[in-house]
């Protein structure tokens, strides 16, 4: 700390106090000059003369010279010496080098760039053959029929699928799922063409799915004393028909009484429709509300009832 107080007063303070630092930071680097270096490595005495010039004699400081530390084991404090320059004028000094035995080769190569020799597998033999023999080749042989089986049931074997997560993937579910999925994209594409069609088409759509239902009714031969059949073919309009002039039209029905046409009304136990005039509230006790409850309820536990009877314990 003082060594560092002496250094900034030096470089950075004037005055009284940076007097009074220096001048007792001063028998301090006093005594450090009278220290005389002892160093336990072993070193060569070198006469100098006080009185000659700079760098006259052999003991003359050089440029070519360098200087190296040394750590004393005394104070810990660093000397220098001097360190001859090499016939190059560097002045390095080689710590340690590659070590070489007796006999090696310098072009030899390293032991990890010889190269690989590969065995050759021994032809087998063919004719009459010793016990000896089949003995020394049924090792190699069992091996390589070993290997071959190993390699054919890894091509073989099913490939799992995983997850993100790492949980395995069943094919089949995944298949399955990809399949419903196609099939209810598909039936929302049916639904979109259904939905783009006109009244008339949907109309006609509707009275050909009545037809087919009275159909199933029937018996096979149709006759041409058929009331329905000749209705039918009466009712339609075609543009190119000659007598479509002279048929009459059918008259339209005569008065109706009114009917209600709003919100669908609660349901009765009858079956009885609310007037034209009803303005949608439900004015009654909830007794048909608690009935109907009730009823379902009954059929619940009785389906349930008869599904736990024949279910597989």
């Amino acid at each position: 700390m003082s060594s560092m107080k002496a250094y900034l007063a030096e470089r950075y303070m004037s005055g009284p106090k940076a007097d009074a630092i220096l001048a007792r930071a001063a028998p301090e680097k006093a005594k450090k000059k009278k220290r005389k270096a002892t160093s336990s490595a072993p070193s060569t005495s070198l006469v100098k003369d006080d009185d000659a010039g700079f760098g006259d004699g052999p003991g003359g400081r050089d440029d070519d010279d360098l200087e190296e530390a040394v750590v004393e084991k005394s104070d810990r404090s660093f000397k220098k010496r001097k360190v001859a320059a090499d016939a190059d004028g560097a002045g390095w000094q080689t710590v340690s080098g590659p070590v070489k035995k007796e006999g090696d080769d310098d072009d030899a190569p390293l032991p990890d760039e010889m190269p690989q020799v590969v065995e050759e597998e021994a032809p087998k033999r063919g004719g009459l053959v010793t016990a000896a023999q089949f003995r020394a080749q049924q090792p190699q042989q069992q091996a390589v029929t070993r290997a071959t089986s190993e390699e054919r049931a890894r091509q073989q074997e099913q490939t799992v699928y995983r997850d993100a997560a790492g949980r395995k993937i069943d094919a089949k579910a995944e298949r399955a799922e990809a399949a419903r999925r196609r099939r209810e994209q598909e039936e929302l594409e049916a639904r979109k063409m259904e939905w783009g069609k006109g009244l008339v088409q949907r109309d006609e759509q509707e009275r050909l799915r009545q037809e087919l239902e009275k159909e199933k009714t029937r018996g096979m031969a149709r006759y041409a004393d058929d009331e329905d059949l000749n209705n039918d073919q009466r009712g339609q309009m075609r543009w190119n028909d000659p007598a479509a002039a002279f048929l009459t039209k059918k008259s339209g029905k005569g008065p109706r009484k009114p009917e209600y046409s709003g919100p669908p009304p609660p349901p009765n136990r009858f079956g009885i429709k609310p007037g034209y005039r009803w303005d949608g509230v439900d004015r009654g006790n909830g007794f048909e509300k608690k009935l109907f409850l009730r009823t379902n309820e009954r059929r619940r536990v009785k389906d349930e009832a008869y599904s736990w009877s024949v279910d597989d314990m």
